[in-house]
């Protein structure tokens, strides 16, 4: 049996050519490459979907600046249109996916685009993507189709690059959509967080792995962690967490760090569209200092928290509605 990703000459050519050091570059190629699950394409689809009933739609209260999580984890949610599985070594591997919504809570074929979402959580097994199921029904019920990617995370054999590898065939079985009548020349790529720095990994170092139906990515990091070294040095309960992910402090694993590390990385080639980063300046989990990439713009909102993102009813909801409108204008 094939892996699906094979080691191919022009393949190697490209990722290279995004690395500022060629041999730690080709090092994460053979590391993706390689870890690849050689059976990921050959879960039954009749198997793996899991249709659910939609719920009606979901009116979300208005939520303060500085939102705290409590607010976000004791939102209604609508389920999931479907859930499907893209590999078979654990039970995180799969996919949900809400289909976009009109106000009466039905599906909309006159669908925005289609958001590919990755959840945060500091990387860790603790935290999977029921906390943002609000969040994927806010932006399906604001007329977009919501894929959201499950993921293996530090505690259940996602430390790195392991989560990367499951976002990326995540994010390839995608093209169960467009088998469904699902548009995805343009898709735009969503993390938040920790997500957001899986999301800005993928876009920058992957992004010749998109599924055939994918013309081109934008990238938005809400809060995205966009500097793993300089991140794993600092106090709080997210910070600490990094060398558990990362298997252990920067000068402990460097070579590690510096591959998994956006910093490193230029954003180049035609598939990648938009690359944004979305902050708020009382962010404590996620200093604003992190909202920097060399090919990003940065869009900072005074007074936005962490979690603001993630929450249908708040300001900064609003802003990335907002953002995901323009950017498929332009």
């Amino acid at each position: 049996m094939q892996r699906k990703f094979s080691v191919v000459h022009w393949r190697e050519a490209f990722v290279l050519s995004r690395f500022q050091h060629p041999v730690l570059a080709t090092a994460l190629f053979v590391v993706i490459c390689s870890l690849t699950p050689a059976h990921a394409s050959d879960v039954n689809e009749e198997s793996s979907l899991k249709k659910t009933e939609a719920s009606a739609f979901v009116e979300f209260p208005s939520a303060p600046k500085n939102t705290p999580y409590s607010m976000v984890a004791g939102l209604d949610s609508m389920k999931p249109t479907s859930t499907f599985v893209y590999a078979n070594e654990h039970a995180d591997q799969y996919a949900a996916y809400w289909r976009a919504a009109n106000v009466n809570g039905e599906t909309d074929n006159s669908s925005k685009g289609v958001v590919v979402f990755i959840h945060g959580g500091c990387w860790l097994s603790a935290f999977d993507m029921s906390h943002a199921y609000a969040f994927a029904t806010g932006v399906s019920q604001a007329g977009y189709d919501v894929w959201s990617i499950e993921y293996r995370r530090a505690g259940n054999g996602g430390e790195w690059p392991v989560a990367l590898q499951d976002i990326t065939l995540g994010l390839q079985k995608i093209e169960v959509l467009a088998q469904a009548g699902v548009n995805l020349e343009h898709i735009t790529i969503v993390g938040h967080s920790a997500g957001g720095h899986l999301a800005a990994m993928l876009g920058l170092q992957l992004i010749d792995v998109l599924p055939v139906s994918v013309k081109q990515a934008d990238v938005i990091g809400l809060a995205a962690i966009m500097d793993v070294s300089q991140y794993a040095n600092g106090a709080n309960s997210c910070q600490t967490a990094t060398p558990q992910f990362m298997a252990g402090m920067p000068d402990e694993q460097p070579q590690s760090y510096y591959l998994a590390n956006p910093q490193n990385f230029s954003a180049i080639g035609e598939k990648l569209g938009h690359f944004q980063l979305l902050q708020g300046n009382a962010d404590t989990i996620v200093p604003e200092l992190q909202a920097h990439h060399q090919n990003a713009k940065t869009i900072k909102l005074d007074g936005v928290g962490h979690f603001d993102w993630i929450h249908p009813g708040s300001d900064a909801f609003k802003q990335l509605l907002r953002q995901l409108d323009i950017n498929a204008k332009k």
